[in-house]
């Protein structure tokens, strides 16, 4: 098995349809290059992308338990947004005399809003990074308190499909839709993506796809599986953002490089001949089984 070089990829782009649409050498001109390379191929990123953001609704939950929700017990698990209407939303709801501590929090705060909502319970809204984070050192010492109730509300949390990302049952409503020019993933979060170009890969060939240099020296990292012999499609790319800060993704741009490896022979069972359950895929496609 070789390495294919550029001179093969045209040829097969060309005359076989392996890349449409395809480029003919690299484009920079200010963006992230993408076309045809040495011994690759520089694919892009469309401008469709599903946001992972799971929803954590605060609403009917017990005091311990939105503290739970909101990140308090950040070591077992992540901060929890309501982002409905395109804003980042944090909400804290608390019964009894616990509503002091939300009304220390909003006075110290200068900002957000705090409501009842007539069952005896109070809400406190917030937008701002900042003043979220204010929030969680305010509610530690009061968790502290709460131990005990606060591991059971963790146990029972935990057994929700809003906390447990299971690719056997994926939910998809933890993605939020985006089209546009420049994504912005969240901190320590990830989007999926395809490519601009449709693949169609020979029987004797496998691909290796590697993010590029450019995205990787920003802690953003490019995961691709291999494109099987015979396999055809848009390529659903998972973009993640290992940094503790939003990042940006460039639609129709480069992000990552594909190489194509040809065997000393042919396989005896393709892609296509095993019915594979990714094959011919025409957006983003969620886990399947």
């Amino acid at each position: 098995m070789g390495l294919k070089p550029d001179r093969w990829i045209r040829k097969m782009a060309l005359e076989e349809g392996m890349i449409e649409p395809f480029v003919d050498g690299q484009v920079r001109d200010g963006t992230i290059s993408y076309g045809l390379s040495s011994y690759g191929y520089d694919i892009r990123v469309a401008d469709e992308f599903k946001i992972f953001q799971p929803e954590v609704t605060a609403a009917k939950l017990s005091d311990v338990q939105c503290a739970y929700v909101a990140g308090v017990l950040d070591a077992q698990g992540a901060i929890g947004y309501d982002t409905s209407g395109g804003r980042q939303r944090l909400a804290m709801m608390v019964a009894g005399e616990s509503r002091r501590l939300l009304e220390g929090v909003r006075a110290a705060l200068g900002t957000g809003h705090l409501r009842d909502d007539g069952d005896g319970c109070a809400e406190l809204t917030v937008h701002k990074p900042a003043d979220v984070q204010y929030i969680l050192s305010q509610l530690m010492p009061y968790l502290s308190e709460k131990r005990e109730a606060a591991s059971r509300a963790l146990a029972e949390l935990k057994s929700s499909k809003s906390i447990v990302v299971d690719p056997k049952g994926f939910d998809a409503a933890s993605f939020d839709d985006f089209k546009g020019d420049v994504c912005v993933i969240p901190p320590n979060s990830f989007a999926l993506s395809r490519t601009v170009e449709y693949f169609r890969i020979p029987r004797s060939t496998l691909t290796i796809c590697l993010g590029k240099s450019t995205y990787a020296r920003c802690g953003i990292i490019v995961n691709v599986t291999p494109f099987e012999p015979e396999w055809e499609g848009y390529v659903t790319l998972e973009i993640s953002n290992t940094t503790p800060l939003p990042a940006k993704i460039y639609a129709n741009e480069g992000i990552a490089q594909v190489l194509f490896f040809e065997a000393d022979e042919a396989c005896e069972t393709s892609y296509a001949d095993k019915k594979g359950k990714y094959q011919s895929q025409q957006s983003i496609v969620l886990p399947r089984l």
